[in-house]
């Protein structure tokens, strides 16, 4: 039962989250549709509103070379702590099993403690730029954490293209199991209508003396409310050491409006 409980539990959860948003709607209209950082792996440039609290959560299941992986859920919390300047953490609860059938390992993963700082409105073909800071701690489940601290920087540029496309892309650097990360990731995003959009992104991580992960992923959109916004996303690895595919579906959340 306990197995059945889990995912059930994480649906109630983001019900809960549908009923906030209904509850919250309608106090104000002057403030700018919300503007998550899920489910792409690029993640933007937006900073939470001053006082406001951003709840992203979502499920997410990866078929990988060697593993199998769920989230269910895995959930970020984003507060705006000044008009230019977020604190975030984030965690979920996860389930790896080895393809080789030996004993799968579940819990709470390592959480990751950050910020982000808004650094320039866009002016012309000068990007949007904001700079996020991560830390990924050794606590939780012990197979599913780092044995150290992990830090990591990411640099994050969007330029609008038209009035319904936007170009984002980023770069991050990390320091992560005695070695260096480098990150990218590019997508292209199109407003469908008023409520729908949706995305193209090419993603990729690069370890000191490891083979690179580079993967691609479309996601669908739906701004439920200009405070509530729902997503699924599904992508697959375009190199040997990328997981086969992956697919996600969630809710974002921003509070009280």
């Amino acid at each position: 039962m306990r197995k059945m409980d889990e995912p059930v539990c994480s649906w109630c959860l983001m019900l809960g989250l549908l009923l906030l948003a209904q509850r919250g709607y309608g106090q104000r209209r002057d403030i700018d549709p919300i503007d998550p950082g899920r489910p792409d792996q690029t993640n933007g440039t937006s900073v939470v509103q001053k006082h406001f609290v951003q709840l992203e959560g979502g499920l997410r299941y990866q078929h990988g070379r060697s593993s199998r992986t769920y989230n269910y859920p895995a959930l970020t919390v984003r507060y705006g702590l000044l008009d230019r300047v977020e604190l975030r953490v984030g965690t979920g609860f996860e389930e790896s099993m080895p393809v080789s059938r030996e004993r799968s390992h579940r819990g709470i993963g390592a959480p990751e403690l950050g910020t982000r700082v808004y650094l320039w409105d866009s002016k012309g073909w000068l990007p949007q730029a904001a700079l996020t800071a991560t830390a990924t701690l050794p606590v939780g489940q012990k197979e599913l954490r780092p044995s150290n601290p992990e830090a990591r920087l990411r640099l994050g540029f969007s330029n609008s293209l038209t009035d319904a496309i936007t170009l984002t892309y980023t770069y991050g650097y990390g320091w992560v199991q005695n070695a260096a990360e480098q990150k990218y990731a590019v997508k292209l995003s199109t407003k469908l209508s008023k409520r729908f959009s949706m995305y193209g992104e090419a993603f990729g991580t690069t370890q000191t003396r490891s083979r690179p992960d580079n993967e691609v992923d479309m996601g669908l959109l739906w701004l439920v409310r200009p405070n509530l916004q729902l997503d699924v996303a599904g992508g697959a690895g375009i190199s040997h050491a990328a997981p086969a595919f992956f697919v996600t579906t969630g809710a974002s959340i921003r509070l009280p409006y």
